[in-house]
């Protein structure tokens, strides 16, 4: 018999992880395009390419804390989905009493 409670549970934890996933990624594209406005505004002494790179870079440890606590929520999201996928799997049978 499938538990309706449990299956319910596992697809707000897969949804959780999945926009979770989408803030990150959004979050890398901020930096992304940050560090790209600012290389075109900039004069870059060393070239565009290398510039850009290390603005990537200074932007990504400007907000480290953020990524940090994004990708760490995200990791404990995954194992929360793989431990319901695992109980899902083997589900606990009680003895009639």
């Amino acid at each position: 018999m499938i538990d309706a409670h449990a299956s319910k549970t596992l697809a707000q934890a897969i949804d959780a992880g999945r926009q979770t996933q989408r803030h990150l990624e959004c979050l890398t594209r901020q930096i992304m395009a940050r560090a790209g406005r600012q290389a075109m505004t900039a004069k870059a002494g060393a070239g565009p390419r290398k510039y850009h790179h290390e603005l990537v870079h200074r932007l990504t440890f400007e907000r480290w804390v953020e990524l940090d606590v994004i990708a760490c929520s995200l990791a404990v999201q995954e194992q929360a989905i793989g431990e319901l996928r695992h109980r899902d799997e083997f589900p606990t049978h009680h003895p009639a009493a």
